[in-house]
């Protein structure tokens, strides 16, 4: 019988139980944090209303409320069971409708900063750091419970004998460094820390027009994104760019290798692990330019900066999950690559 708990910040233990069953038989599993989830869901407790529908044994569910103004978001599902899981999205329903909502949209775990899409189809890598993964029934559960998708999203496999092409086509890009009116400021944990205002108004700014995506606050911004995180990028291919004349972060571009191959996806540093890597792949997560100094070919810079040193430490590379009318495509644009 599914049972409808009203949530504060606290989830039963059958909610974590549940997010593990479903991927016995499979060679992937998502990422999920207690202590992450508990500061999320207080984080948001102001705002949403938050309801689990559970049966403590093969599904569990959480629908997101608005208080206010907003759509109700669904959330962390995860099922065994298809009749269960049906069950589950009728009661969200009922109570979507009874609170005087129309939509529902999801998986969204409150916006795009935090967990969402649904992983469709099989990937040539596997699983890699907060990629999203599923049992592939969920696409056809959804489906018939008459749930479509939106967006797209796509991440780029390119192999690395495929690298030296893409390599030379862009080095005369890297000719014009000296000229540019931008300074490179690799992150490390420590300008991390003193510059971290300067990179949460950089990401708000930059990412702040995409679908689903929220403005977020500094303390929230710190749950994913902190000294932790940027000891896991890779200084040879991550970068800021610092415009010299006014001091501003106005690009960012963060990478890092795949530590999944480790069995440590989410522990990974760059100094302790990159050197246990045998055959390492760059995980290229975010690129972004501030809207201000968009149209100046500073996402082409972006992505030069990344590959001026990629064959001397990389094996192939995976653009990760950009949206699939986004303009960073364009810069794979003509390169073999798998989806």
């Amino acid at each position: 019988m599914i049972e409808r708990i009203h949530i504060d910040t606290h989830l039963p233990e059958s909610f974590y139980a549940l997010g593990q069953t479903p991927y016995q038989e499979l060679p992937y599993q998502p990422e999920e944090n207690a202590d992450y989830l508990h500061q999320l869901l207080g984080l948001h407790s102001e705002a949403y209303r938050v309801i689990l529908y559970t049966d403590h044994q093969s599904v569990r569910l959480l629908g997101l409320f608005p208080i206010e103004v907003g759509q109700v978001k669904f959330a962390f599902w995860e099922s065994t069971n298809e009749q269960a899981s049906g069950e589950a999205f009728a009661m969200l329903e009922a109570d979507t409708l009874a609170q005087g909502f129309s939509h529902i949209t999801g998986p969204l775990a409150f916006n795009t900063l935090h967990r969402y899409r649904l992983r469709q189809d099989d990937a040539p890598w596997g699983q890699f750091d907060r990629e999203p993964v599923n049992p592939p029934q969920y696409a056809t559960w959804l489906h018939l419970l008459g749930y479509e998708p939106t967006m797209g999203y796509m991440s780029r496999y390119v192999r690395a004998a495929d690298v030296p092409t893409w390599y030379d086509a862009k080095e005369e890009l890297v000719e014009v460094y000296p000229k540019l009116p931008f300074r490179f400021v690799v992150p490390t944990p420590e300008n991390w820390t003193t510059r971290e205002e300067d990179i949460y108004e950089l990401v708000n700014a930059t990412f702040s027009n995409n679908p689903g995506y929220r403005a977020i606050s500094l303390e929230e911004f710190r749950l994913l994104y902190n000294p932790e995180y940027a000891a896991k990028l890779c200084p040879h291919s991550s970068v800021f760019f610092e415009d010299k004349a006014s001091g501003k972060l106005i690009a960012l571009n963060l990478s890092m290798p795949n530590y999944a191959p480790l069995g440590q996806a989410r522990e990974g540093t760059f100094a302790l692990d990159y050197p246990k890597l045998k055959a390492p792949t760059l995980l290229i997560k975010s690129i972004g330019v501030h809207p201000e100094y968009r149209g100046q070919n500073v996402m082409n810079l972006l992505g030069s900066y990344t590959l001026q040193n990629f064959r001397k430490y990389y094996h192939d590379a995976i653009f990760c999950l950009m949206r699939s009318d986004n303009l960073s495509l364009n810069f794979t644009r003509g390169l073999p690559y798998q989806e």
